[in-house]
């Protein structure tokens, strides 16, 4: 007879079975998980920054265009892109600088598992970075808005967070010294600094960078969608870059090379310089006509450039809130609101001026230069908040008679400090904002932000030009002129009384002292300046002629 043994059973010693290896996906979840919240913790204050910037942008702004505030948009996201590297490092390299690697080395998930966990907490800030990016998108459609969002541009913010989080994990493995993310980031920031400079203007080189930035986006070329290929391309590559240090699969290997392929596509596709876009360019400043879509509304002719259609029925808008405060007797016979291209918008193209041969040979001045009678309103309008009650005070001075833009022979502004005719403008022109009282302070806290008084000089002689780069128009003004107008706005009666003493009030020999006597408002504290100086801005801007005639 042949004994028996019973082997006990974990259940019969009350042990709990062993729960199976956790597989890979399952570590690098976990591990996501922990590091996305580091990484979110991180991502708070540079997210402020990106708030910050964008909102308070926006908050100045008269009208938002939103296809410029998509071009740059990615700007305000690089302070997170270059935290969430830095802390993207430092999470790969940390059990090095604990001294833990060989614990790490003793547990059952391969180093593989560790680095994918990494990759996917990425996904925390990019998360945060796109949903903040949604955020203020719908914020800025709450303002006046032209335009419409270029999609490929908006999401490039959020993409250069993921890309440099997975290239901090990647130099993480490759190069885990201390130095390495900050010595990165340098690089990176030099690399940038240096393709969007003028000097790379018109060369596809400049889109190699990671971010291009948006100025003269309806000059030179833009590859939106290609770029956003490259972008994506890139930090596939940087992803799959980090798992290959772990060894070669099939599966990576394929990704590897299909990323290769559409990073090098896309980036031969953005460098293309079409030379019919040139063309094109070169015809808005040689037949700006054949580039122009015009429309006539109220007697007025509205002219815009095609990547400008918008911005037409704004102008109309603004043209006829003004019209409606001034006398119908007095309103031009004919006015025309035109944009046309000027040596002020070409100031930073640098070497693109070789694809431009019909670049007239202008004087490189920020003088809209020659007057022909029309209104031009800048480009890209709406990014400054004087924009609105500096154009609508061009559109008055059409119809008081004031000159639209400084003296073609010398530059020069003349002087209307201390005239009623250069109050009326201002109140007259304050209207093609929608809050007429908020346009003139915001033109009175500007002018005092900026005014620059030499040593010696009273600041009772500074004087603002409306010529300056914001508002384009010939004639100077003091801040005492701007408050006059503000009084005006806040009396009932004023219209009526304006109309009915217009010619009086126009004539330039009449003063902003007999306009307070005339309207029944406090007088101003101070009269015209006794030694006026131009005193907002550049110097260069303009320089102050005679009194205005």
């Amino acid at each position: 007879m042949t004994a028996t043994q019973t082997v006990p059973t974990s259940e019969d010693l009350g042990v709990p079975p062993p729960r199976a290896a956790a597989s890979e996906w399952q570590v690098a979840v976990a591990i996501a998980r922990r590091e996305a919240i580091r990484l979110a913790r991180a991502s708070i204050v540079p997210l402020l920054v990106v708030v910050l910037m964008m909102g308070g942008n926006f908050d100045l702004a008269d009208i938002v265009d939103l296809r410029s505030a998509s071009f740059n948009s990615a700007f305000a996201y690089l302070l997170l892109a270059a935290t969430t590297l830095v802390v993207s490092h430092r999470a790969v390299t940390r059990s090095r600088r604990d001294g833990s690697e060989e614990l790490l080395t003793t547990t059952p998930a391969p180093p593989r598992a560790r680095t994918a966990g990494h990759l996917l907490a990425v996904l925390a800030p990019t998360a945060m970075s796109s949903l903040i990016g949604l955020v203020l998108a719908w914020y800025m459609t709450q303002k006046v808005t032209v335009g419409s969002f270029v999609p490929s541009e908006l999401a490039v913010g959020p993409l250069l967070v993921a890309g440099a989080g997975c290239l901090g994990v990647l130099l993480g493995r490759m190069w885990p010294q201390r130095f390495t993310p900050y010595l990165a980031c340098v690089a990176i920031a030099a690399m940038e600094l240096g393709v969007n400079t003028p000097w790379l203007g018109g060369s596809g080189a400049r889109w190699l960078a990671f971010w291009v930035e948006g100025s003269l986006w309806w000059l030179l070329p833009r590859h939106s969608t290609a770029h956003l290929f490259y972008l994506l391309g890139l930090i596939t590559m940087a992803a799959v870059g980090a798992l290959l240090r772990h060894g070669l699969t099939r599966r990576l290997v394929t990704v590897a090379v299909a990323s290769i392929a559409v990073t090098a596509g896309a980036a031969v596709a953005q460098m293309r310089q079409p030379q019919a876009h040139w063309q094109q360019a070169n015809a808005m400043f040689t037949d700006p006509a054949s580039q122009q879509r015009c429309f006539e509304r109220d007697g007025v002719r509205y002219c815009t450039f095609a990547e400008f259609t918008d911005l037409g029925d704004h102008f109309a808008a603004m043209v006829g809130s003004v019209r409606a405060v001034v006398p119908e007797r007095a309103w031009p016979t004919r006015l025309e609101v035109t944009q046309r291209v000027t040596a002020l918008d070409f100031q930073y193209v640098g070497p693109a001026a070789k694809h431009l041969p019909h670049l007239p040979d202008m004087p490189r001045t920020p003088i809209r230069q020659p007057d022909d009678g029309a209104i031009h309103p800048g480009l890209e309008f709406g990014w400054s908040s004087v924009q609105e009650p500096g154009f609508g005070a061009q559109v008055a001075s059409a119809a008081i008679g004031l000159p639209l833009v400084p003296d073609p022979k010398d530059g020069s502004v003349c002087l209307a400090a201390g005239q009623a005719q250069a109050v009326l403008a201002l109140w007259a022109g304050a209207h093609a904002t929608d809050d007429a009282p908020a346009g003139l302070r915001r033109l009175i806290n500007q002018a005092e932000r900026d005014s620059t008084r030499p040593p010696g000089r009273s600041e009772h002689d500074a004087v603002l030009p409306i010529a300056e780069a914001d508002v384009y128009g010939g004639f100077a003004v003091s801040i005492a002129d701007i408050r006059l107008a503000l009084s005006m706005l806040q009396v009932d009666d004023t219209e009526a009384r304006a109309t009915e003493r217009w010619e009086t009030l126009t004539d330039p020999a009449t003063t902003s002292l007999q306009l307070a006597h005339t309207l029944g408002i406090e007088p101003p504290a101070t009269g015209p300046p006794g030694d006026p100086f131009i005193g907002h801005m550049e110097p260069d801007i303009a320089t102050l002629g005679p009194p205005c005639r």
